[in-house]
């Protein structure tokens, strides 16, 4: 591997973990405001049926359970753009000063 392959590699990963770094939390943020959400939608549900039916324990574990099945996704949509614009930000710098 050549030397500007390297350094070109280099930056692509250095600049992938501080993107991951600054991702977490908008990313937790999200994952917040969706199982906030979630829970709100359980608690409107279980004040319109029956009371007699108890819905709101099940409900309630079904949004956790598909606001943790989104996590990852919603990581990688916040975190690749960062890691693009640092990329192609600092490879820019590096390209002007040559």
């Amino acid at each position: 591997m050549d030397k500007q392959k390297r350094k070109d590699l280099n930056l692509r990963l250095g600049n992938l973990i501080l993107a991951i770094s600054l991702a977490t939390v908008p990313t937790a943020i999200t994952y917040g405001t969706l199982s906030i959400h979630g829970l709100n939608i359980c608690s409107n549900l279980n004040s319109q049926v029956s009371p007699s039916i108890k819905i709101k324990e099940d409900c309630d574990k079904a949004a956790w359970d598909t606001t943790k099945s989104y996590i990852v996704l919603i990581g990688f949509f916040i975190t690749l753009p960062t890691w693009m614009w640092f990329y192609l930000s600092t490879k820019k710098k590096n390209t002007d000063k040559k």
